[in-house]
């Protein structure tokens, strides 16, 4: 199966020296043991003793290096904090901040240095080249050990998306992906229902109820990579529920096939209609813009990723309710992905690596993002805030192959132009012509 796959930035000399110092193992301190602690002398001389209980000998804990603190997110490091807590009689870990620019960089040069860090953050959509290249440690019996316990805590869709020819070569953590944040003292004033089938005819006449009522339904920002998120959702739901998906993130459903044209005619007839705020200005305007417009009450959806939902909620002073993307299908699908952990497959102790990030993905480390806000992959895990818990059980619908990632021409062509080109420069053709030219780079 294709998977995506993701260039990673040239990383500089002086950072791949700290790589080799960051995730370099060192010989353990030996440490005294307090039961043979006379010197070698004084032991020969007192040879009339009665013998004692044979004591046993001292344990030093192995040094595990985990590159997977995600201070971004928060309850990330307090997450690195209970896992180096309930490990702490066994393991001293140290948890390494990652660099997400340079992140590929770092993971391979770690690798090639013969030393790698025990564990490393990575996306379970993009470990694809990992596993080809035998850099990736197949943890499937691992999951499936004892009837699959471990494999049973964690999110189906999840694992799904780190599924490789049958094996599994990383373990889901976290996921993120679009949503909408939805103002329901606005609507309720405004008697606007918030339907639960949320397809896109729904969708549009909701728009046009907001509109009537003087707001705007949608807030949804074009800056970092997100002006393309109705497209990509729109072919990426219309292409799950026609059952093309694989096809269609692979580059085998090519631009004639209907689903293209419908999508993207959905799409400018939102904009059109000047249902995104600030109607004439949507293909520039910011998600700072964006936010402020909501927290303003005149947007009534504000368009962000599930990280970000509990605390954009927790700052408006109305009531918020989470909602999923509204579907051009009969099947719910959701663009987004999942941060995942995976072990390197030359790792000096396997055994411990597993256990380190089993006890990482475990209900009572990962109770501690999703306090944070962050929508986790344990199952068994339910999140007290009630924005958090919603996005969890949307997490279930997401899928993470798409078609613009076919190359990173056509994926740049998509966040940085195909929205501008749809709206304002000639329409579905346009974008429909740029798609097939990039398809075939």
């Amino acid at each position: 199966m294709k998977k995506i796959r993701f260039l990673a930035l040239l990383l500089a000399v002086l950072m791949i020296a700290s790589v080799f110092a960051g995730c370099a193992k060192s010989e353990p301190a030996k440490t005294e043991d307090p039961q043979t602690s006379e010197t070698a002398d004084s032991a020969k001389a007192d040879t009339t003793e009665a013998p004692t209980e044979e004591q046993p000998a001292s344990t030093e804990k192995k040094d595990i290096n985990f590159y997977a603190k995600i201070v971004e997110y928060a309850g990330g490091p307090e997450a690195c904090e209970k896992m180096q807590e309930l490990l702490a009689d066994k393991y001293n870990i140290e948890c390494l901040q990652v660099d997400w620019g340079n992140l590929a960089t770092v993971i391979r040069t770690g690798i090639a240095s013969g030393e790698p860090c025990d564990v490393y953050e990575y996306w379970t959509q993009n470990m694809q080249s990992f596993a080809d290249e035998g850099m990736a440690l197949d943890l499937t019996d691992y999951l499936e050990a004892d009837d699959g316990a471990w494999k049973k805590t964690l999110s189906a869709a999840g694992l799904e998306s780190a599924c490789i020819d049958g094996r599994y070569y990383a373990v889901p953590i976290t996921s993120n992906f679009t949503l909408m944040l939805a103002n329901k003292t606005l609507l309720d004033e405004n008697g606007i229902e918030i339907p639960e089938n949320w397809t896109w005819d729904v969708f549009m006449d909701f728009c046009k109820k907001a509109q009537d009522a003087g707001l705007f339904a949608v807030g949804m920002g074009t800056d970092n990579r997100t002006s393309d998120w109705f497209i990509r959702n729109g072919l990426l739901s219309a292409s799950v529920s026609a059952g093309k998906y694989e096809d269609m993130y692979s580059g085998k459903i090519t631009t004639d096939d209907p689903i293209f044209t419908e999508v993207l005619t959905n799409v400018k007839d939102m904009y059109d209609a000047k249902y995104v705020y600030p109607g004439d200005g949507a293909v520039t305007v910011s998600a700072d813009e964006t936010k402020a417009a909501f927290y303003q009450q005149k947007v009534a959806l504000y368009a962000c990723t599930s990280s970000q939902a509990a605390a954009n909620a927790a700052e408006a002073d109305f009531e918020v309710v989470v909602l999923p993307w509204p579907s051009m299908g009969d099947t719910n699908a959701v663009l987004g992905g999942c941060d995942a952990v995976f072990i390197p497959s030359n790792v000096a102790d396997p055994e411990a690596a597993v256990e380190v990030i089993k006890t990482y993905t475990s209900a009572e480390v990962q109770s501690v993002l999703a306090e944070g806000g962050i929508p986790v992959a344990n199952v068994d895990v339910k999140a007290s805030n009630p924005v958090t818990q919603k996005a969890i059980d949307i997490s279930n619908s997401v899928y993470p192959f798409e078609f613009v990632a076919l190359n990173d021409e056509l994926f740049e062509y998509s966040y940085s132009s195909s929205l501008a080109d749809l709206v304002l420069n000639g329409g579905v053709e346009t974008v429909l012509a740029n798609y097939a030219a990039l398809m075939n780079n």
